[in-house]
This record gives structure tokens, C-alpha cells and sequence, in this order.
């Protein structure tokens, strides 16, 4: 779950790549090269320029508790870096990372990398973080089935949960540790760390953790509706988990490198002589229910409860990979100080810059408040107080204690109306096929085709924060699916798409939605609009049922704040909006529709601001996005890179 790599991940052809050998592309390990590498008396930069200058890499081999689903033990490997210079049993904090993404051959796919050596993800750690310089170790460990860790792709299952505190407890027992670690990653990577602070190995002392998957249910369903990237996500996972060991000898800046060692090899190959590895991920991550058994045991919420360990996260909220689902539930159980950047950016890391350099977060120093955060928490350094440096969708930067803070609630009534589940352009699409480019599938968009209810605010007085979850409750009848939206409409009446959610409708004829963390602003003027219709998403892969569904009433109770009180910081806007912006807003502007109430305080006086008409249109403007809601069961950005990106949480 979430990758300073240069390309997102192209699951289809990973596979394509993998099964054109008719899988054959890796060597048998039983037959070992002359030599091999051995790394256990250390490896500089000098016998081999992967290591980073500066370190010596080590490789280790871990047990752990649960074994694969055959019964075969599982052992883990990981690569260690420790300062150079230093005796081999001076104790050092150690940062570790845990993921798929460590193999030696390639991070999302066979790199046909000129010789072996330890991954080059994270890189920037070292190089721009000076971790090694400042004296951590850092330790890349790979989740079983990946890399040279034995044993089934888990999916943050048992098998990993277990694995993840084994790791964490070797590191801190380690003869060069002092004992505390601290996790570090993007994606994936940084999901690994929110599963160790559920199971709170000995040694845990902080996490940071870039675009997580908060919720590894909702990264492949939504409400039991199956997103885009459902089956493409434990394919791409599947097809990592393939790739093998470096089994030739190489030369790099005329260093000759030997291979990997025959143990590291086997272990690389374990899915392809456990073919039920593959099939089984497959099979069990259909279970659509979040009730069901599989998920329940996948809980990161429910596994982290109580957690006291210190967190410094990012989350964009305009995410197209690893969205806000489920942030505000894993929040509000743990008990630990938690740091973090959240803004309207796609799933990048804290150092990312675009190709003019511009920082895709638009904020300053990312690794100097990452060394201060593992400075103060496995080195007794100092502590600074829990803080949020928040983006919204105008994007100007302010800081607060924590998030969403301070909000008042706001429920209003739903107007009725009548939509059919069409499933409009959504539903037999090509997941790669983007149609026109917006986020809105490949129907006419009309005002009407926002959605058969619709529910208009008065526009606001003064600047209004939608900030945290908003929740609804419909009252419907027919079977189909319920798709929620809010958007700002400004004073030219044309929406723009602040939040989404879809769920199927309940036959009880009440449906229950919770619509995923926002932080977008309404300016003076703006009003909200509340759509329910059928979905035209290419987000979801709905069965639309083709029945008309009535919606009879509901109600929607939205989190407001006030920027009133803001205590600005330094950052510049997320480059990411702009391109929000061209995909995010409806072409035309809603139709004739009376607000029913209002979101200004009751002590508010001012008198509304004039709406601008435009013969009988409704006509309230634009703003830009802060939410997150790109993604599996929220929306893509419509681009194929994008769609292949959300593919594989990295």
C-alpha cells in the first residue's frame, strides 16, 4: 500500500511480460553459478556500486511464527545497511522498511538489473536524508513471497502481521541496535508500518507512513460494489511476487559482481513451485462483504486500537491510488502523537518534485521533519508537539494541532427523485479506455444526469470548511446502486466534484453511506450540492440492475469548520490541482433548483450573496478539489497512466 520509482505499475503487462517466457524466465535454483554473492562479512560501494556510498550491506535471513498455507515454514530475508566505518557491533536506531517492493531484480517488475545488489527504493532516505551519515541503520525487509522471503503473498494477512513484528523485533534485538526502530515507507510499504502498530512488537518506537492503504478491504470494494482495480491489484501483486533472484554474474563501473546466493534464489522462486500461492490471493480476495472472514481478519483499524506509538503520515486527498478510505476510523483508535502533510496531491512522496521541479506536495523539507521526528523518538531528541500541515483545495497551507479539529455539524433534508441503474458509462467499460478524459464516464452529462436527487444548500456568507466524513442516510425503494456526491457550485452554476461515495441499496429501504475524508473550502458565494443517482464512475465495475430506484428522503450531516482562524505556513499549491481541475468539473451548470438549506452558522447575518441566473439556471463557481476521492471506489483521474497507477498500491 503506498514509492519514490519512476514508473506506476502496468499490471497487464507485468503479467503479459512474465507469462510470454511460459514462465520460464527464472533459473533453476538447485543448479547454483560457480559463485555466488556472499555478503555476510559486508559489502561496500566499492565491490559493488549499488551499495550506497557510505554503507555496507549485509543480508539476513528471519523466522517467523505462521507458515505458508501449505504448512511450510516461512523465513524472511532483509537487507541491511549500516554506516561505514563503524565496528560491526556498534549499536545504532534502525530504520526498517517491509514490503513487496525490495526484490533484487526490480521493484514492480524484472528491471534486468546489470548484477545484484540491495534495492534502490528509498534511495532518496539515504542520499537526501543522510540517515546513514547521521548513524541509523536501515534495513529493507521483504513481506513473504516477495524478494528473498519465502512462503504465499499474504495480502496483510496473519502471515504478514506476524512476519512485520518478527522483523521489527530482530531489529531491535539485534547485537548493532540500540533497540529502537523506527518504520519508514510510501504505499505498501507504509501500510506495513500501520499493521505494526497494531501488533506493537518490542522495539516499535515511531512510523511514518507516506499514502497508506488505511483499509485493505476498501482498496478493492466499495461498500460490496468491486473497483477498477479489484482483480488488476492481486494479479500486479501476484506477478511481483514472481519476480526472481539475479542469477548471472555482472559487471558494473567494471566491478564484477557474482550472483545471488542459491538460498536467497529458492526463496525468490516459491510461488512458482506453489502454484496455489497465485490461485488461492485470487480466490479468497473475492469475497465482496466486508463481514466476510478474510477482511475481518485484515482489520488495520481494529489490529491498531489503543496503539501509543508516535506517527508522522501524508495523505493526499486527491489520491488515484491510496484514498482517504478509512483514515478517520484508524485515527480516531489510536492513542499515539501523530504528525502529518495532507493536501490535494496524487500518491507521491514527501520529497517528490515534477518534472520542473516544482514539489508535488508543494512543502519544504520533507526529510528534515522526517530526522526530527526519528531523532526525537529513538534518540531522545527533541520532541515537538502533534501537528497537521494541511492543503486544501485553494492551495494555501495552514497547521493545526490536529485534523479535522475543531467542526460543527450540519444535517439537512434530501430531496426525492427517481434515477434507473444504468450503470451509465461505467458499466462493460475498458478499465483503460478513458473516454473523453473526464471523471465522469462516457454518458451525456446534462444537469439532470448529476443524479435523479438533488439537494442545493443557499450559498455560503463567509468561507466555509467541508472538513472530516460526511454521512448519509437514504430512504429508497427498487435494487440498484446509490452513487453520492457533493460539489461546490459556484457563481456561474457549474459543479465541481468535491466527494464521492457509492454503495448498493439497502433492501430495507434505508441505506447508510459514510463519505470518505475531505478538506475543501467553499468561498463566499459558493454553495453545496448534493447529487444521488446511478454511478457513471470508471472508478467502479458495478452489475447495474437496470430497475428504477427511488429515492423517497434521507438526510446528510456534513462536518463544517471555519478558515477564520487559520495559522498559516509555508508551501506552495500541490501541482496535482491543476489537473484535478480539468477533469473535475461538470460541463454544464445545474439546473433550476431551489436551496433548501443552509450551512452559515445561526448566528450569521450577512445578507447571502446574489447568486448570478442565467435564465432559469441556477447559476452559484469553481474551486478545486481537497478531497480524496481518486480512487478504487472513489474517482480516477482520467488518464490511462493514472488507471494503471491505482493498479498496485506502490
Amino acid at each position: 500500500m503506498p514509492r519514490p520509482l519512476a514508473t506506476a505499475l502496468a499490471t497487464a503487462a507485468v503479467a503479459l511480460a512474465f507469462l510470454a517466457t511460459g514462465g520460464a524466465a527464472v533459473a533453476d535454483p538447485t543448479t547454483p553459478p560457480a559463485t555466488a554473492t556472499d555478503v555476510s562479512a559486508g559489502v561496500t560501494h566499492a565491490q559493488n556500486p549499488s551499495v550506497p556510498e557510505g554503507a555496507v550491506w549485509t543480508e539476513h535471513y528471519v523466522p517467523t511464527s505462521v507458515p505458508s498455507p501449505d504448512g511450510d515454514p516461512v523465513e524472511l530475508h532483509a537487507d541491511v545497511l549500516r554506516p561505514a566505518g563503524l565496528p560491526s557491533d556498534a549499536r545504532t536506531p534502525v530504520i526498517l522498511s517491509v514490503g513487496p517492493y525490495f526484490s533484487h531484480a526490480g521493484a514492480a517488475s524484472d528491471e534486468n538489473r546489470a548484477a545484484t545488489g540491495p534495492t534502490l527504493r528509498h534511495r532518496a532516505l539515504l542520499d537526501e536524508g543522510g540517515v546513514l551519515a547521521a548513524g541509523y541503520t536501515v534495513v529493507f525487509a521483504d513481506l513473504r513471497g516477495f524478494g528473498g522471503s519465502s512462503g504465499c503473498f499474504d495480502f496483510g494477512g496473519a502471515g504478514d502481521q506476524a512476519d512485520i513484528g518478527a522483523l521489527v523485533e530482530w531489529a531491535a534485538s539485534a547485537g548493532w541496535s540500540t533497540g529502537r526502530v523506527g518504520m519508514y515507507g510510501k504505499s505498501m510499504d507504509a501500510t506495513t508500518g500501520l499493521i505494526a502498530l497494531g501488533e506493537r512488537p518490542a522495539g516499535l518506537s515511531a512510523v511514518v507512513a507516506q499514502e497508506p492503504v488505511w483499509d485493505l478491504y476498501s482498496y478493492l470494494y466499495e461498500n460490496g460494489i468491486p473497483a477498477e482495480n479489484n482483480r488488476a491489484t492481486v494479479e500486479g501483486y501476484n506477478a511481483i511476487a514472481a519476480l526472481h533472484g539475479i542469477d548471472h554474474e555482472g559487471v558494473v563501473d567494471g566491478v564484477v559482481i557474482a550472483p545471488d546466493t542459491p538460498r536467497y534464489r529458492e526463496n525468490a522462486t516459491y510461488d512458482q513451485r506453489h502454484p496455489a500461492c497465485a490461485s488461492g490471493i485470487l480466490s479468497d480476495t473475492l469475497a465482496a462483504q466486508r463481514s466476510a472472514p478474510f477482511w475481518s481478519a485484515r482489520s488495520l483499524t481494529a489490529l491498531a486500537q489503543d496503539s501509543t506509538v508516535p506517527l508522522f503520515l501524508t495523505q493526499g486527498w486527491l489520491e488515484t491510488n491510496t484514498r482517504p478510505d478509512g483514515m478517520a476510523d484508524f485515527l480516531g483508535a489510536v492513542d499515539g502523537p501523530v504528525r502529518a502533510w495532507a493536501g490535494p496531491w496524487d500518491h507521491v512522496a514527501g520529497n517528490d518534485v515534477d518534472a520542473s521541479g516544482r514539489r508535488q506536495m508543494g512543502r519544504a523539507d520533507w526529510f528534515g521533519e522526517v530526522r526530527a521526528f526519528f531523532d526525537a523518538h529513538l534518540r531522545d531528541g527533541p520532541v515537538s508537539e502533534p501537528s497537521w500541515a494541511v492543503q486544501d483545495n485553494t492551495g494555501r497551507w495552514r497547521v493545526q494541532p490536529t485534523w479535522p479539529g475543531g467542526t460543527r455539524d450540519v444535517t439537512a433534508s434530501l430531496n426525492p427523485g427517481q434515477y434507473v441503474d444504468d450503470g451509465r458509462g461505467a458499466a462493460g467499460r475498458d478499465p483503460g479506455d478513458d473516454g473523453d478524459g473526464s471523471l465522469f464516464g462516457t454518458a451525456p452529462r446534462d444537469a439532470q444526469s448529476l443524479g435523479g436527487s438533488q439537494t442545493l444548500s443557499a450559498p455560503v456568507t463567509t468561507a466555509t470548511r467541508v472538513s472530516g466524513e460526511s454521512r448519509i442516510t437514504l430512504r429508497t425503494r427498487g435494487a440498484g446502486v446509490a452513487h453520492a456526491r457533493l460539489w461546490d457550485v459556484g457563481t456561474d452554476g457549474v459543479p465541481t466534484l468535491i466527494d464521492e461515495e457509492a454503495t448498493v441499496v439497502d433492501a430495507s429501504g434505508s441505506t447508510d453511506m459514510r463519505v470518505r475524508d475531505v478538506d475543501w473550502t467553499l468561498e463566499p458565494g459558493h454553495a453545496l450540492l448534493v447529487s444521488v443517482g446511478t454511478t457513471d464512475s470508471p472508478a467502479w465495475l458495478p452489475k447495474p440492475s437496470g430497475e428504477t430506484v427511488t429515492v423517497e428522503g434521507g438526510t446528510i450531516t456534513v462536518p463544517l469548520g471555519s478558515p477564520a482562524d487559520d495559522v498559516a505556513t509555508e508551501g506552495d499549491p500541490a501541482p496535482f490541482l491543476t489537473a484535478y481541475l480539468g477533469n473535475a468539473r461538470w460541463p454544464v451548470p445545474v439546473g433550476p433548483l431551489a436551496a433548501s438549506f443552509t450551512l452559515d452558522p445561526p448566528s450569521a447575518t450577512t445578507t447571502p450573496p446574489r447568486l448570478a441566473e442565467s435564465g432559469s439556471v441556477w447559476t452559484p463557481a469553481l474551486a478545486l478539489w481537497g478531497a480524496g476521492a481518486l480512487a478504487a471506489g472513489g474517482i480516477l483521474a482520467a488518464t490511462r497512466a493514472a488507471v494503471h497507477r491505482r493498479r498496485s498500491p506502490r
